[in-house]
């Protein structure tokens, strides 16, 4: 509604920030914590930082539309959780399993530039995260794998209809065609994000139906393994690109695309952190640096 709008006020790029990157050994949440306790030990001045990776979706609708392979999921509060949930914590009751604990919102600066990048999109008649993996020289091949398969991968089967063969593909092992679930067409030209709750937990989610109850009890839009071991003592926002829909069908083909979204994804909310307003951000150690998780 504005007459006219202005440039944002000039700040150094991404090299403004201080970042650290680091990767675990092995995808858990026991290694994510080990790992980032050893990083904080060798860089005391760390502030924050961003959980990138890849991540089982949900097939369910947002006011983004219905998540897709290829789509980001971005951990954002909602109702009564803080953008993460560990959904495998807690108590077995008598009669059913009650979750406890509750895992740290991420820091403002991060909600703020997130909310920023997704009206800054608004406007845009090209979307300037597909810039950042469609310039990945897939012809290489060590980088083929970070090339997007073609919208006939995107394949969803019913949540009860379990995978036959785990080492074969769907198609190698014959699963019912009759069993895929059609659906609106995945736009290739913009990488949808989805803002909500990221469900952590120590085992992959490979259960469609498992998978649906919780979603529907904590309003999940997507699984993965390594936010709950960082959470609670290191403020961060979870980025996951998604390369599977968390059931017995899911398979590599996707994982390196998802990757590279979430990183670009990544990449463009530090366009969006005034570099003062992170110096200003406080945590157990004083300094002007974050940590960013790959």
């Amino acid at each position: 509604m504005l007459d006219e709008r202005h440039q944002r006020l000039p700040q150094p790029d991404i090299c403004g920030h201080n970042v650290v990157i680091v990767r675990p050994p092995m995808a858990g949440n026991c290694f994510a914590a080990t790992v980032v306790a050893q990083m904080r030990r060798t860089y005391p001045r760390l502030r924050f930082g961003l959980l990138v990776g890849i991540g089982g979706g949900v097939p369910t609708k947002t006011d983004e539309g219905l998540i897709h392979l290829g789509h980001v999921v971005v951990s954002q509060p909602v109702g009564q959780h803080s953008g993460a949930v560990q959904y495998d914590h807690g108590e077995a009751e008598a009669d059913k399993f009650v979750r406890t604990g509750f895992l740290a919102p991420p820091p403002h600066v991060l909600l703020n530039a997130a909310l920023e990048a997704q009206v800054n999109r608004l406007g845009m008649p090209t979307d300037p995260l597909i810039a950042h993996p469609n310039s990945i020289d897939v012809t290489k091949p060590r980088l083929r794998q970070y090339r997007r398969p073609e919208a006939d991968q995107d394949q969803l089967y019913e949540p009860g209809y379990v995978h036959l063969d785990r080492e074969l593909s769907c198609t190698d092992c014959g699963c019912d065609t009759t069993k895929r679930i059609n659906r609106d067409a995945n736009d290739d030209d913009w990488v949808v994000i989805h803002r909500g709750t990221i469900a952590s937990g120590e085992a992959v989610m490979r259960d469609g139906l498992q998978r649906d109850a919780l979603a529907q009890e904590q309003k999940i839009l997507c699984f993965e393994m390594e936010a709950a071991g960082v959470l609670n003592d290191f403020p961060s926002l979870v980025v996951r690109g998604i390369s599977d829909y968390s059931d017995s069908h899911k398979n590599d083909k996707w994982h390196g695309y998802a990757a590279a979204v979430a990183a670009a994804y990544t990449r463009e909310l530090f366009y969006h952190m005034p570099v003062e307003e992170v110096k200003q951000c406080k945590i157990a150690e004083k300094g002007d640096a974050m940590l960013t998780w790959k």
